[in-house]
């Protein structure tokens, strides 16, 4: 096998750079680990600042809400976008979008149709090949889909199985706390974890060390994410369900390492979100 100079590697076309990674994973793991990152040190900053903001309690509790849906998804989407090649100016556009949406939804229940915004702009992006290295990017894997969505049922009729089960939670339809839960699923929650997790750090981390321990790194830091998210349920809710969130993540891996698109993972975890809000609000 020919190998590349690390200079050559990291003057690859991102058009081409995920489909490369996957082909040539031996050389992908010569470009340093620190390549594209630079840029999102500023996000680093913006962390930090909601951290001390929340830590003075100087703010009203809606618009803590507010700003941690902003700073914390926000953030975790600039980041894989810079990254992948968006500019930081255009990438931070983001934020305001997700600060808005969480806005409206604190007046009615119907502003988190706001939320779609963010997947919108995202898909238009991708249609336009701006997201090509982040894993998504047409032609579609329509069945890498199926199978996700497939996934993403099993898991969540499992969980609903055993929760309701072992801490007597039932399922209950309740419009008006479940829109804005699916819309901050859809617009924040999962399409920020997708993007930054599998998109942007699996892929990194994998160019480095074997996909193995990429995966088990990443699928850790996500499960903790979502732990210690106030926004995905009660800490006992969390807790209990943390085991299907390590195994969606490893799922959600293994699919991006399959197809090389994250649209079977965004589709896997938006079906489990979906059901496990039924339990959440119940």
């Amino acid at each position: 096998m020919k190998w590349s100079t690390p200079s050559s590697v990291s003057q690859r076309t991102a058009s081409g750079d995920v489909v490369w990674a996957l082909r040539h994973p031996e050389e992908a793991a010569h470009v340093p680990i620190t390549t594209g990152w630079m840029e999102a040190r500023a996000v680093l900053l913006l962390w930090a600042a909601a951290g001390a903001i929340a830590a003075a309690h100087v703010l009203p509790t809606e618009v803590m809400a507010i700003v941690g849906i902003a700073v914390v998804h926000g953030g975790l989407l600039t980041a894989a976008l810079v990254w992948g090649g968006v500019g930081l100016g255009k990438a931070s556009l983001v934020i305001a979008m997700l600060a808005g949406a969480r806005a409206l939804v604190g007046v009615h229940a119907l502003g988190a149709l706001a939320y779609l915004a963010v997947p919108l702009w995202l898909g238009r992006l991708a249609l336009r090949g701006r997201l090509t290295r982040l894993g998504l990017a047409p032609p579609w894997p329509w069945g890498a889909v199926f199978v996700g969505a497939l996934a993403g049922t099993a898991l969540a009729l499992h969980l609903v199985t055993s929760v309701s089960r072992t801490l007597g939670y039932g399922i209950r339809f309740d419009p008006a706390a479940l829109l804005p839960a699916l819309g901050y699923d859809v617009g924040a929650n999962v399409i920020s974890a997708e993007l930054f997790f599998r998109g942007a750090l699996l892929q990194h981390l994998w160019r480095r060390w074997s996909f193995g321990l990429a995966l088990a790194v990443v699928s850790v830091a996500a499960t903790l994410r979502y732990c210690v998210d106030p926004f995905v349920g009660t800490i006992e809710l969390r807790v209990g369900a943390a085991v299907y969130m390590a195994l969606l993540a490893i799922v959600n891996g293994a699919l991006y390492r399959w197809s090389g698109s994250l649209l079977p993972g965004l589709v896997a975890a938006s079906i489990f979100f979906a059901c496990y809000r039924l339990l959440a609000i119940g």
